[in-house]
């Protein structure tokens, strides 16, 4: 099976908080920011308020309770700014050329504007689908990116994609919920 398609700087920003989004080390990151400054500014809330300056510990309290509501909003926005700058210096070349993949058991053969690459199948690590986009994640860390709305007969892929990931023995996994947060 054959496909062409044109992938583009949203395609590249979807894939970068995909894999955000599932790394270990990013989830405890996110969380830790989200809970220590609030606690810091709680623990001096106490303070203050075991010193009887009662007006200075409620301040306390709502600068880390507005923290813990406000800052996972600005980080949401931190982490696609910092992306798309990511995605503009290191895929401009790559933005908006026309892509064609070609599925087959043994190998997955890659071409854009001059270059090609073969992949055997036995580097693929699973393939994930999330509503915009399905990732055929391989082992070394990369991805094929397959924009659901740029690939004619998507169902087609699909259902190719999911005899494949059978044939192969990897995981096929559905996220219809994805969204970044």
């Amino acid at each position: 099976m054959t496909i062409d398609y044109k992938i583009d700087e949203n395609d590249f920003l979807t894939h970068q908080l995909f894999v955000a989004s599932k790394s270990d080390r990013i989830k405890k990151k996110r969380q830790r920011n989200k809970v220590i400054l609030p606690l810091i500014y709680i623990a001096f809330g106490l303070l203050f308020l075991y010193q009887d300056k009662v007006l200075l510990a409620i301040i306390f309290f709502i600068i880390g309770l507005l923290w813990f509501l406000i800052y996972p909003i600005w980080e949401r926005r931190h982490y696609i700014k910092h992306y798309k700058g990511f995605i503009k210096e290191n895929y401009k070349d790559r933005l908006g050329r026309t892509a064609t993949l070609e599925f087959n058991n043994e190998y997955i053969l890659a071409k854009d504007n001059g270059s090609q690459s073969k992949v055997l199948t036995t580097e693929l690590e699973e393939i994930c689908e999330i509503p915009s986009t399905i990732f055929v994640r391989l082992k070394g860390g990369q991805s094929f990116i397959l924009p659901k709305d740029k690939i004619t007969d998507f169902d087609k892929v699909k259902a190719k994609l999911k005899e494949l990931a059978d044939h192969l023995k990897i995981k096929y996994d559905t996220d219809e919920k994805w969204e970044w947060k």
